[in-house]
């Protein structure tokens, strides 16, 4: 049986990657979702919603309030994150997603499923030191 796969409907200086528009948009996608923290911190927001700045650190294992403080900033001037002052006794901050970092979730998603596939391994594997970093990298 042979599969052809069909190009109709897609323009075709989008599928080359020579393209400036193609090479300029994955920089730009890298720059959000190629930071370490940053789908961690959007994929949070996506499941829970609005969060203060402890309620986000507390969900994420391992990240420094330094760094939260920082990816967060970033995501701001990225304009995937919108952070509000509440103005009560506490004053406090809660981070939500704005429609830009709600979008994102359909590029975490592929993300995820691909981790899960080609990342995890089974026990004996990762004993061996096999399966747990992506193809190419250093471990």
């Amino acid at each position: 049986m042979q599969v052809t796969m069909s190009t109709e409907g897609i323009d075709l200086a989008r599928m080359d990657s020579t393209h400036p528009d193609t090479q300029s948009l994955l920089i730009d996608v890298s720059a959000i979702v190629g930071h370490k923290w940053h789908p961690v911190i959007v994929h949070q927001l996506l499941t829970e919603g609005t969060l203060g700045f402890s309620g986000l650190k507390s969900r994420i294992d391992g990240i420094s309030s330094k760094m939260l403080s920082e990816s967060l900033t970033a995501l701001e001037e990225l304009d995937v994150v919108e952070r509000a002052v509440v103005e009560e006794k506490p004053v406090r901050v809660q981070y939500s997603l704005t429609n830009c970092g709600e979008a994102l979730e359909s590029v975490l998603e592929p993300m995820i499923e691909w981790g899960r596939i080609n990342l995890e391994s089974p026990p004996e594997a990762s004993a061996r030191g096999v399966g747990t970093a992506a193809p190419g990298a250093q471990q």
